[in-house]
């Protein structure tokens, strides 16, 4: 039986600037891809429903569902959240 994967959304506003999101989304690829059997990564708007279900504003990382990071996270943060959830 196949394990469902750890999802990691990151919220964006939509008139965000590529350059606001861009360093953010490196970051969050160069964690995610350690995991990259056990991880899936999604990009949201802070509009979305999904945003609208977890309480989501302004830009973060979602781990899990749970785990909220601020953009200015250390990549060691979405680590161990990561490894903490899966």
């Amino acid at each position: 039986m196949k394990k469902e994967k750890l999802r990691v959304e990151v919220f964006f506003p939509l008139d965000s600037c590529s350059c606001r999101y861009g360093p953010l989304m490196e970051k969050v690829g160069r964690v995610t891809s350690k995991f990259k059997d056990s991880v899936e990564f999604k990009m949201n708007s802070t509009t979305s429903k999904e945003a609208r279900d977890y309480g989501v504003q302004s830009s973060c990382v979602v781990v899990g569902g749970c785990v909220r990071l601020t953009p200015d996270f250390d990549e060691k943060q979405l680590e161990e959240a990561i490894i903490d959830k899966l």
